[in-house]
């Protein structure tokens, strides 16, 4: 146990009473059950504040925002790209860079509130909301931490699949052993696994990166389709399914959380500097993140739409092919294999399978805050990886065993499920963000910062209703009280959001 001075290192940096005493449970308590740190001195030095820039500071800080940008990696990310590319050619590069860019705004906000109060996302839910909108909106955000474990499964199982030869049902269950070994790794500390999550990156970095220099691509054509705004009409339903695959509402509690395994200086004289340095160097440190992050999904788009187009003469063909029946994680494989040879579908296993596995140690760590910080229940993290494996695990195995051919339809259902819970994670961060009560008036956003945080709120929530609709409509051709039923989930959906939307936050310290 700490003593209570380091207690009082570990609370909220703003708004701080004399005694520094609080009933919520601290940043450094929460990391000391996450990674079996037992003083306040282990976590991650980030040295004496600084006036001019650092390089070394900002090697200090860096770790939290590449865990953060593994979600924008995962299996269900890798399988959005190739869906692009094959439809759509070049086309969307730019709006891949924008929904990073909308990723990076969110991620600060997240970031920034776990900086300044000293608190993460789902402790401040805790705090803010009443068990009636609590319960739910926890309920919301683990099934969709357990829709993505499916993905990060069913990622991994084909990567096992292509590379050994495993049966697909084989791999899901390997793949949950495998996560215990990677969740073994975080009782050694917060730098190591942020080193484990590093070299996953790289080697995706180094898998597609060397199938895009293969592919050698029309260089004009990515220029545009990153400089040059449009969506074709044929790839109006991937446009969407790229917002939904890329912000994953788990993030925001994750990256919350993550950014205080950073000890910093918190003398009252330069309190406020510390937290200044601190929001540059992580604001600095995702930006980078998030930059790798989208030249890994802009060279898996590229290498399938260079795919596509190479053979001018059966383009249209090939398009028209892909609209009907779009290509999956396996047919990938084949087409690499097609215009590579066998160093085509080998990279594209090893980096599936990083990927797979990354973002599964990502999305444990975000259920394991998520569950704690909102609900107070503390459960090890072996029991919580335990648990979400075996509640994803059933609907994973019956689609792993009876419907194989279908992995990848279940997996653009699931990127659904991700956009329809993402405003009840970017929704109270938009509210805590904002609010002068918590984040005080000198890191509350600012007026046109918060109105196009709000903007941004509404249009995901557009694209939601977008996708629903041709669902509802289809459930109504099955008769009156299925069409009924649609609706009503349909209200209950934007009545839960508006009501997210209008609830008052009061101050972090109650």
């Amino acid at each position: 146990m700490t003593g209570a001075s380091e207690q009082c290192e570990a609370s909220p940096l703003v708004s701080k009473p004399a005694n520094c005493e609080y009933d919520e449970p601290s940043y450094g308590t929460a990391l000391e059950r996450e990674f079996e740190v037992h003083d306040i001195g282990s976590l991650v030095d980030v040295g004496e504040l600084e006036t001019a820039f650092s390089f070394r500071k900002l090697l200090r800080f860096a770790g939290p925002g590449f865990a953060m940008s593994i979600a924008y990696l995962d299996p269900g990310n890798i399988c959005s790209d190739l869906h692009c590319g094959a439809v759509a050619g070049y086309k969307l590069i730019w709006l891949l860079f924008l929904t990073h860019a909308l990723g990076l705004y969110v991620q600060t906000l997240s970031a920034r509130i776990g900086i300044v109060t000293g608190q993460n996302l789902a402790q401040h839910c805790h705090r803010q909301y009443p068990r009636s909108i609590r319960i739910p909106l926890w309920l919301i955000c683990e099934l969709a931490i357990i829709g993505s474990d499916i993905q990060e499964s069913i990622g991994t199982a084909i990567a096992l699949y292509l590379l050994f030869g495993v049966k697909v049902w084989a791999g899901i269950l390997l793949a949950a052993v495998l996560s215990y070994f990677i969740l073994g790794i975080q009782r050694f500390g917060a730098r190591k696994v942020e080193a484990i999550f590093i070299a996953m990156i790289a080697v995706m970095c180094g898998c597609f990166g060397v199938e895009v220099l293969m592919a050698s691509p029309d260089v004009g054509q990515i220029t545009k389709g990153l400089f040059v705004p449009r969506i074709p009409s044929n790839a109006t339903v991937q446009a969407v399914g790229i917002v939904g695959a890329v912000i994953m509402p788990h993030n925001l509690f994750l990256h919350s959380a993550l950014v205080g395994t950073r000890r910093i200086k918190r003398a009252a004289d330069i309190r406020l500097a510390s937290i200044r340095e601190a929001n540059f160097y992580t604001t600095l440190e995702s930006a980078v993140a998030l930059l790798f992050s989208f030249a890994i999904n802009a060279t898996i788009l590229i290498v399938f739409a260079d795919i596509y187009s190479r053979n001018s003469s059966d383009h249209s063909s090939l398009v028209a092919a892909a609209e009907q029946h779009l290509p999956g994680l396996v047919e990938a494989a084949s087409l690499l294999r097609g215009a590579f040879g066998k160093a085509g579908p080998l990279l594209w296993a090893i980096g599936l399978l990083a990927s797979g596995q990354s973002s599964t140690a990502t999305g444990t760590m975000a259920g394991q805050y998520l569950m704690e910080g909102m609900m107070r229940l503390r459960v090890s993290p072996w029991l919580r990886v335990f648990i979400s494996r075996s509640i994803s695990l059933i609907p994973t195995m019956l689609v792993g065993v009876l419907a194989t051919s279908h992995l990848d339809q279940f997996d653009e259902w699931l990127n659904v499920l991700q956009s329809l819970a993402l405003p009840f994670a970017l929704i109270p961060t938009l509210k805590l963000a904002q609010s002068h009560a918590v984040m005080s008036s000198d890191f509350a956003t600012t007026r046109n910062w918060r109105l196009f945080g709000w903007i941004t709120a509404a249009a995901i929530i557009a694209l939601n209703v977008y996708l629903l609709f041709p669902i509802m409509l289809e459930l109504a051709l099955h008769g009156a009280a299925a069409a009924c039923l649609a609706f009503l989930l349909l209200g209950l959906y934007l009545v839960f959001v508006a009501v997210l939307a209008r609830y008052e936050i009061l101050s972090a310290v109650t």
